[in-house]
């Protein structure tokens, strides 16, 4: 098959355990696979990203060879109209990624105009799909999982949620986590690549993890929700200029949240950074099997060893600093 090449890089069976090559910045996760001819590449990897892409600087560092894609307009106007395709290079021994599990070895080449933030490309939920992931935030570590992989007894399990294809439709991978705030639940979107640019302000509110080049992990919501929780408890500090990932057109707020429920471990603080109501009820709502009213990221999932099984769609958390299990219930 045309993608063997890259699979022998990436040996299957027992090894698929073993952590693949990857820095944690700021609770962001870059893949970094080095090529045969000890060229590294560094790749954002995200839950919540669309498609795989491949910056054309890469591309043409690597010396890939690139193919034209049909015209799209959908995608043209959100990456740019220059685009291509090619295969991600041959990796060394021990140093390389697979491709997805379904075997395609494509990615999306653009013209990158946001590489201080997101790296030389993006792996997406196209490439977690049909596999076993797991994140270990302390320890720093991403690995892909043996398929009998069997969860640790003190981990807590609970269903994901994936909008399987229609009529018409695609399957998405994009994956559904209901959590709890202030007792109650809400539908958000497991998002590992969910990124903030926080501005002076917010630092001087939270100054931890340092951003790296400019960035760190970061949670969303939409901005009715952000108004109600601060209308039920105007005690929830909320940080005016907190953002500015979209400046100067749009700086967004951000409120903290003194706990949240994640399987039955209670975590926080945690901020949530404001984002339009549309940019969750209708665009990543479209691509999820319920609607989301946010995303659950980095700087909530820090405290976690997180496994994803999209192959029965779950998910396990073992808690490993700073959080406590759920109090039940008041009577």
């Amino acid at each position: 098959m045309q993608y063997a090449a890259l699979l022998l890089a990436f040996p299957l069976g027992a090894a698929l355990a073993a952590p693949l090559p990857s820095r944690f910045e700021a609770d962001r996760v870059f893949a970094t696979p080095t090529t045969r001819k000890g060229k590294t590449l560094r790749l954002y990897t995200d839950t919540g990203g669309g498609t795989n892409l491949l910056c054309r600087e890469a591309a043409q560092r690597l010396r890939l060879p690139l193919n034209s894609v049909p015209s799209d307009a959908e995608m043209e106007a959100e990456l740019g109209k220059s685009l291509a395709r090619t295969r991600l290079p041959r990796f060394a021994a021990g140093k390389g990624i697979p491709v997805n599990a379904d075997g395609d070895a494509f990615f999306l080449v653009h013209d990158c105009s946001n590489g201080r933030y997101f790296g030389e490309g993006l792996l997406s939920q196209h490439w977690f799909a049909g596999r076993i992931w797991t994140w270990d935030y302390p320890a720093q570590r991403l690995s892909l999982e043996d398929p009998a992989w069997t969860a640790a007894p003190d981990a807590r399990a609970i269903p994901l949620g994936f909008r399987a294809a229609g009529e018409g439709s695609p399957a998405f991978h994009m994956p559904r986590i209901r959590v709890h705030v202030d007792g109650k639940d809400i539908d958000l979107l497991l998002d590992t690549g969910a990124t903030g640019a926080p501005t002076k302000d917010a630092l001087d509110a939270q100054p931890m993890p340092a951003p790296a080049n400019g960035a760190r992990a970061a949670s969303f919501i939409t901005r009715s929700t952000l108004e109600s929780w601060h209308a039920a408890h105007p005690d929830w500090p909320i940080v005016e200029k907190a953002d500015a990932m979209f400046a100067p057109k749009f700086i967004a707020r951000a409120i903290r949240v003194p706990a949240v429920d994640v399987a039955g471990w209670q975590v926080g603080p945690v901020w949530f950074v404001e984002r339009p109501d549309t940019a969750f009820r209708q665009m990543m709502s479209s691509m999820t099997d319920q609607p989301v009213e946010g995303a659950l990221g980095g700087n909530a999932l820090t405290h976690f060893r997180m496994t994803l099984d999209y192959t029965r769609a779950m998910a396990y958390f073992q808690c490993l600093r700073d959080c406590g299990a759920t109090p039940p219930p008041a009577p």
